[in-house]
């Protein structure tokens, strides 16, 4: 016994910092991730679609990227084939 406490204890309390703070935030994250959030109705093939198009482009944009000698950077490349 050292200084009127003993070192178990001693080691108890400073693990304490740690396991305290520790489960409190696992206590808390039960609470914040076990609900479910707002989820929008599922979309049927059955029902009118209600929205704008949606324009889908095969090729990206080019970027000035760091190739040199003329070279340029594509971003997600492109379609190839006969359409």
């Amino acid at each position: 016994m050292r200084y009127g406490l003993q070192v178990n204890s001693t080691a108890l309390v400073h693990a304490s910092f740690l396991l305290v703070p520790l489960a409190l935030a696992g206590f808390l994250s039960l609470f914040i991730f076990t609900k479910k959030g707002p989820h929008p109705a599922t979309y049927e093939l059955s029902e009118k679609w209600t929205h704008e198009p949606i324009l889908w482009a095969a090729d990206e944009p080019a970027d000035h990227g760091h190739g040199g000698h003329g070279s340029h950077l594509t971003i997600g490349g492109g379609a190839s084939g006969k359409w």
